[in-house]
């Protein structure tokens, strides 16, 4: 049995979402051949991964943000894929053209589980050319999704407020996707003595503290880093793709405590067993299933939301840095 599962998103979710379907996925199918498609830095990762046999990539010039173009280029992809002669497709994405992807392969006649569009394919391309699809219809997943995931549905809810003790790798697989199996975010990564040995008999701490929204900077990089060091603490951050996926993983495998904002580093943490303390912004601790957690700073604090509602600017992200040591200092005495 040939299967193929699809999520093309950031790297932090291949880390929390890919890799444990990955792994649910051949325990239901101890038997099959298992491809991942994905993109960007999560191509490097599922090479990373025994289960995987193949990882089918798409680029960036794949995925033009022209519509018309958008669907020419997925078609393409579509015709790919065909021809891999897959028994079983899998779509966990969400976004639109992903779930674009998914349907023109079911209607092509390929078995397809998982996320697909509201709309036959004619139909899309029809309203396509003819512009009579208001933008937010692909924006908006909670318009176009339709899912052979009977729960998928709750996806497109304020679901934290309802599951307020479920981590988002855990609602998403298991609720939403209904899979059995238990999520296992984990990747057997050699450690890097190396590393270690340059940190002697000092704890190794990691810090990766800017993500890509305004919610996820913290400020005080820098003087945090100062503090930590005097404090006795071995401190690295190098989280910019500068050194391979392999080498970072092997690096945090040896690291005794990441100190992140809400990124993808936390979640490859998880994968070797480093602990986090997380600075959580406007995110449920909760939902990002944080090992440690700095305290609440702002009421208004956990809104889930991109853009400040009260217009502070994300000060629940305005921790004094003594705080974060302090906090620091404390996950090691647990």
């Amino acid at each position: 049995m040939k299967v193929l599962i699809i999520r093309l998103m950031g790297l932090g979710d291949v880390a929390s979402i890919l890799i444990p379907a990955v792994k649910i996925i051949q325990s239901s199918y101890p038997q099959a051949r298992i491809d991942v498609m994905t993109l960007g830095a999560g191509v490097e990762l599922m090479t990373l991964v025994p289960e995987v046999n193949a990882v089918l990539a798409v680029t960036k010039d794949q995925w033009p943000s022209d519509i018309h173009q958008a669907t020419d280029s997925f078609m393409s992809i579509a015709d790919v894929v065909a021809q891999q002669g897959y028994d079983l497709i899998i779509n966990l994405d969400t976004w639109f053209m992903p779930c674009f992807l998914a349907s023109f392969l079911k209607e092509s006649g390929l078995n397809v589980q998982g996320n697909l569009i509201n709309l036959s394919v004619s139909d899309l391309l029809r309203q396509v050319q003819a512009q009579t699809l208001a933008q937010t219809y692909f924006q908006t997943p909670h318009q176009y999704l339709a899912s052979t995931y009977p729960k998928m549905r709750d996806w497109t809810l304020p679901w934290w407020n309802q599951y307020p003790n479920v981590s988002y790798p855990e609602f998403y697989l298991s609720h939403c996707c209904g899979f059995e199996h238990a999520v296992d975010i984990s990747l057997m990564i050699e450690a890097d003595h190396d590393f270690k040995s340059q940190a002697g008999a000092k704890k190794i701490i990691a810090l990766s503290l800017s993500g890509s929204k305004a919610s996820k900077q913290y400020k005080d990089a820098e003087a945090l880093t100062v503090q930590l060091e005097q404090a006795g603490f071995f401190v690295w951050s190098q989280f910019d793709g500068s050194v391979s996926m392999l080498t970072t993983l092997g690096r945090l495998k040896v690291t005794d405590l990441l100190v992140t904002v809400a990124t993808s580093t936390q979640w490859l943490a998880k994968l070797v067993g480093c602990p986090s303390l997380m600075m959580p912004g406007a995110l449920p601790p909760s939902v990002l299933g944080a090992d440690f957690v700095v305290d609440k700073v702002q009421s208004c604090q956990y809104c889930y939301q991109n853009q400040c509602v009260e217009n502070k600017n994300f000060a629940c992200m305005d921790i004094a840095v003594q705080d974060v040591v302090k906090k620091v200092l404390g996950s090691f005495k647990v």
